[in-house]
Parts: C-alpha cells; structure tokens; sequence
C-alpha cells in the first residue's frame, strides 16, 4: 500500500496545477475503492462455490440388448429349485427378494444332533491321531500328555453325544409323538386317530407306556452326568433306550398308514403327523450311528492312554493309520450328514419363492426355494453400448439408480467387443441401467431424464 502513494505522489509532482487537482480526486476515488476491497469484511458467501445440480441420466432395459442368439434369450433367468436334502424342522430361510451367491446358505433345518455327531466324529479323529503320534515315538512325557489330553477329549465327547441322546429321545416321544395320543404320560394313552388295524393301535399304546420309566430315568441323570460317570455303561444303556425308542416310532409310522380319517383328524392332519414321524425317526438313527461312533472313540482312548502310561508299545504303526483313515471317513461321513441340514444356493441369482417357512416340518426331496439365475452357466448373456460399462481396478460395472436417487455399480464379466456393442454376463435380465456412465461414481445423486 506505502510503495503504491509513493508512486501516485511521483507522478502528481510531474503534473500542473488544474491537472493536480483532478489527478488528485480520482486518486483518491481509487485508493478508497482500494482500501475498502481490501478491509471491508466478507460476506457468509463469498467464499462458498454454486452448488452443483445433479446430473442428468438416461436409462435403458437390459432385456432389450439379450445377445441375437436363441440360447441366450430362452435360458437367461431361469430358475433352479432347490430341494431338501434331509428331513425336518425348518429354523431358518431367506425371505424372498434376496440376491444369493453361490453356496450362500438359503435355509437350515435344526441340526442339533448332527452338530453333535459331527462333533464327536471329530473327537474320534483327533483320538486317532493321538494314538498314532503315540506309536510314532517321541519323548514318553509328551506320549502320555497327548493320551490323557485324547482320553479327556474322548469323555467330554461321550457327555456330548449322551445328553444329545437323551434330547432326540425326549423329542421325538413328547414333541412329536404326544400330539397323536389322548392323556400320553398316564397308564392308558390312546391314539386320536381310527386305524383299519386295531391290534397295532393298541400295541402302539402300550408302547408309549414302557416310554415312560426311559424318560424319567434319563431326565435324572442329565443333571448329574459328568467325565467322572461310567460313560461305557451309560453309553450302552442310552443305545438300548433309543432303540428302543426307534421302535416305538416305527409302530406310530405303521399306524399312520393305516389310519382313516374323521371329523376330528383330517387327511391334512394324518399327513402332517407321517412327516413329523419321520423327521424324528431320522434323527434318532443319526443319534445311534453317533453313540457308536462315541463308544468306540471311548474304547480305544481308553485303551490307548493304559498301554502309554504302562509303557506298552505292542501298537502296530500300520494298524494305526488305518484307525485314523477309519477315523477320517466317520468325520467326513458326519460332516456330510450336517452339511445335508444346510440349504444352500446352487447358482448365483436371486431368491423369488419359498414353498418353507420357520417351523415347517419336510420331508427329504421337498422344494425349499427357488433361485432365479444369474450366471454364465445359463448363457445370460447381454450386449450393451459401450457407454454404458465402466471400467475400474477391480473390473468392470453398470450403474443402476437406486430408490433414493443414488448410482448403485453392478458388477459384470465382460466379453467380446462387437460392432453392436459389449457382451456381459451378471445381469438377471430385469434391470434398467444408466446409458452413460462417463464421469458418474457410485453413490452420486442424479436425476433421470
């Protein structure tokens, strides 16, 4: 500003009288114009840009660029139906309008009892590697402490699978079984239902009446049973008891078949009682396949930790690894059966109907959902503009606009470059993307055309 008076005032000296004069008064009109743009305070928006309105964009339906070809038109978005690979009670499903990769879980069964042979199973392996390690050699001290550590596992897997038991058993008797019988638990149970055999109605009762001392014998001991029981014992005795259990069941489902339907019980009840039957007859045999699995881990972790601690090495290497390959094929066996109580998606899609809602009893091959498809698998193959994909690190994508306004990128393959167009695959067919997507970003606000 100082540098600025000294050079007017230079240039004022060189002037005349008249001229000073007028020099002067429109020196000083431009030096307060100055001053004032240079101290006057600024305004809340002085400093704050336009705001941007949203951009403009055009829209346009995928199902009208499907590839020229028959194959890829009739087979985009089929749907797959997925079906039930075991019997039960549903406890969890997808609701509808879910967009599923493949294998995502689509819907559960309860699957208690295959958790815990699939749990038991894996102790048995882990006993087996133990005994292998065992006479594999190593420093005695260590042998004994994976053997105890083994035989220990092999225990709390044994209270495991026997508290399952006693869990099966009491289901399948009180939740399911009951429900057919007038006054279950008394010394006269009768079944709501007429039979065309009367004799197996009558026998089928008294066996719900043996039921009883089983029941309360095993709610007894659930609350004291422990590693420290005799778990050979209570393992064999629980074995005879779902047995015996399985055999009643079997009567109730011979008795099912020969049931007629009245006022009071309808073909619909008679129907739903047969699945709910079977579910819990499946149950019980996963129960028994698990006990025997346990006892025998039992045994051998038993028998394994004996001869380690009495220093016995008669144990025969190969005899070893062939305990553990038996070990292995029961663990994958069990991991099977569990992983049949898990519904999963066989395609990338979307879920568009369930036939199963939580609490839902069915039997194996029902239909559980089905899956429109959304993969190359089927050919859904479109050609789009070039302007309508974008490119980025990570691979290519369409824009859609979401219900609030906002850009959404759906991911696709891309394929030939053709005089038409792009190919892509990932698309269901149903979408309307953006026409344009140059300069655009996912989650940015715009506005359609």
């Amino acid at each position: 500003m100082v540098k600025i008076f000294t050079t007017l005032w230079s240039f004022l000296k060189g002037l005349g009288t008249k001229r000073k004069w007028i020099a002067g008064v429109a020196v000083v009109v431009i030096v307060g114009g100055v001053v004032y743009t240079t101290l006057a305070p600024k305004t809340a928006t002085d400093d704050v840009p336009p705001e941007e309105a949203p951009s403009s964009v055009s829209l346009i339906p995928v199902s009208e660029y499907t590839q020229g070809s028959a194959n890829s038109v009739n087979t985009a978005g089929s749907e797959v139906v997925v079906r039930a690979e075991t019997a039960g009670k549903i406890v969890q499903v997808l609701p509808v309008g879910t967009r599923v990769s493949q294998n995502t879980t689509i819907a559960q069964f309860e699957n208690a009892s295959q958790r815990a042979a699939l749990l038991q199973a894996e102790g048995s392996l882990e006993a087996a590697e133990a005994s292998l390690a065992k006479t594999q050699g190593g420093p005695r001290s260590e042998k004994i402490a994976i053997l105890e550590a083994a035989y220990e596992s092999a225990q709390s897997a044994s209270v495991t699978t026997l508290l399952s038991a006693y869990g099966t058993v009491d289901s399948a008797v009180r939740d399911t079984a009951d429900q057919m019988f007038s006054n279950p638990e008394g010394n006269a149970p009768t079944l709501i239902f007429s039979s065309s055999n009367q004799q197996r109605r009558t026998d089928t009762a008294n066996q719900r009446v043996s039921l009883n001392s089983i029941l309360d014998r095993q709610s007894n001991i659930s609350t004291s049973l422990s590693s420290g029981s005799d778990l050979e014992v209570e393992l064999a005795t629980a074995e005879n008891e779902v047995r015996q259990t399985r055999v009643f069941i079997d009567a109730l489902i011979a008795s099912l078949n020969e049931a007629i339907a009245t006022g009071g019980v309808t073909n619909a009840n008679i129907a739903s009682y047969k699945s709910a039957a079977t579910a819990a007859r499946t149950s019980l045999t996963t129960s028994l396949s698990a006990i025997a699995s346990t006892r025998a881990s039992l045994e051998t972790a038993k028998q394994n930790r004996e001869e380690g601690i009495t220093g016995s090495e008669n144990t025969d290497v190969a005899a070893a690894f062939a305990t553990v390959k038996q070990a292995q094929g029961a663990y994958n066996a069990a991991l099977a059966t569990y992983q049949k109580s898990i519904v999963r998606a066989p395609v990338s899609g979307t879920v568009v109907s369930c036939n199963a809602s939580l609490g839902d009893v069915l039997s194996v091959g029902s239909d559980v959902c089905r899956v429109k498809t959304v993969s190359a698998a089927v050919n859904n193959q479109f050609t789009l503009p070039l302007s309508a994909v974008k490119y980025s690190p990570t691979g290519a994508f369409v824009f859609i606009v979401t219900s609030d306004s906002a850009l959404e990128a759906i991911p696709v393959t891309t394929g030939l470059v053709t005089a038409n167009g792009l190919t892509v695959v990932g698309l269901l067919g149903d979408e309307h993307i953006v026409n344009d997507v140059r300069g655009l970003k996912a989650g940015q606000t715009v506005r359609i055309k």
